[in-house]
């Protein structure tokens, strides 16, 4: 398998916050690395009970996640990958209430922009047997697992994860610098991309919690009951979604932020640039003053707040490719959004 270079990777800035979250990842499943002979993955079935907790922990390489209605777990990789496991009575004391969420900075020349640590606390997990798979090393693997996995942790330094179809309980990523992709994912999920995009597809989250440093957010056809989404340097693009009641923030410092509705919404839109733009329909109602707007899209329904520092709030009905007058206002690297089920190709 051929590993690819992710764009915009700047080793002095990102190995530090790497090393951490490691260290945080891995926490509570030191015992199968210290205490375990890892082996060598290549091609290899590992029988498992029907809800493994799944731990992927790469240095460079990309990660794809399939599921199946199996108990067991399928590894295709480099001869580079290892793979450690562990019994249920071996996990049943050592699975972490929460994942920390690393620090990020960035510096520009009007100062720095920052990510803080931030805890993210895991739902409660299904009562039953579960035992563990630590995948670890440097290159490309593919791992099909139990649809049901109750707890996926994967942390890639320089690459890309793919994951669909995952209908476990909880799925949190960081990449450092490369991309994620996600399609037809559901339960709830954190993601971290400090150098690069994220890409989502016809899923649906009980809760998201997505953070990036310097990549835009491309999510299409997804229905969302608490999303929280900041992005320092990129923009956000949530195209022809729906909101339950709960929960909906989308924040940027210095990108845009277009949120486009396939169901009824509240819009309180913020601009610091005092760069507002939108199509409410006839029934939209806008409330607009210098920095803000308000706007009942579609009958209205569940509050969604958008808000940019620096950069263009934009909402409508609908697909973004539908708007062509506010496509032309979103910045370059965003107008070229793919359209929906036309994500860009995975890496292999």
């Amino acid at each position: 398998m051929k590993r690819r270079s992710a764009r915009g990777y700047h080793p002095g800035m990102t190995a530090t916050t790497w090393r951490r979250g490691l260290a945080g990842l891995l926490t509570a499943f030191v015992f199968l690395i210290g205490f375990r002979a890892p082996a060598r993955a290549a091609s290899s079935f590992i029988p498992t009970t029907p809800a493994p907790f799944i731990v992927v922990q790469l240095g460079s390489g990309s990660v794809t996640i399939r599921t199946w209605d199996r108990p067991g777990i399928q590894i295709d990789s480099d001869p580079s990958i290892t793979f450690s496991h562990a019994p249920p009575r071996e996990v049943a004391s050592r699975i972490p209430p929460q994942i920390m969420l690393w620090s990020q900075t960035i510096q520009t020349p009007a100062g720095e922009l920052n990510l803080p640590p931030e805890p993210f606390p895991l739902p409660p997990f299904a009562p039953g047997e579960h035992d563990a798979l630590v995948v670890r090393g440097d290159g490309d693997v593919t791992l099909t697992i139990p649809e049901q996995s109750p707890l996926v942790l994967v942390n890639v330094r320089l690459g890309a994860l793919a994951v669909d179809g995952y209908r476990g309980t909880a799925l949190v990523a960081h990449v450092t610098a490369g991309e994620v992709h996600l399609d037809d994912v559901s339960g709830t999920v954190a993601v971290q991309v400090n150098n690069g995009p994220f890409y989502a597809n016809d899923s649906s989250f009980d809760r998201l919690r997505l953070r990036t440093g310097r990549g835009n957010v491309y999510m299409s056809n997804c229905r969302s009951r608490q999303i929280q989404v900041t992005s320092l340097m990129g923009s956000i693009l949530y195209d022809n979604g729906v909101f339950e009641p709960g929960l909906a923030r989308f924040e940027s410092t210095r990108g845009a932020v277009a949120i486009g509705l396939a169901s009824g919404a509240q819009i309180e839109a913020h601009s610091g640039a005092g760069r507002i733009l939108y199509d409410a329909g006839p029934e939209g109602n806008p409330v607009r003053g210098a920095n803000d707007a308000q706007a009942a899209l579609m009958g209205g329904g569940p509050v969604v707040t958008a808000s940019s520092t620096g950069g263009a709030v934009i909402f409508y009905h609908g697909l973004l490719h539908d708007h062509p007058r506010l496509e032309r206002a979103m910045p370059p690297r965003l107008r070229q959004a793919p359209a929906p089920g036309a994500f860009p190709p995975r890496r292999p």
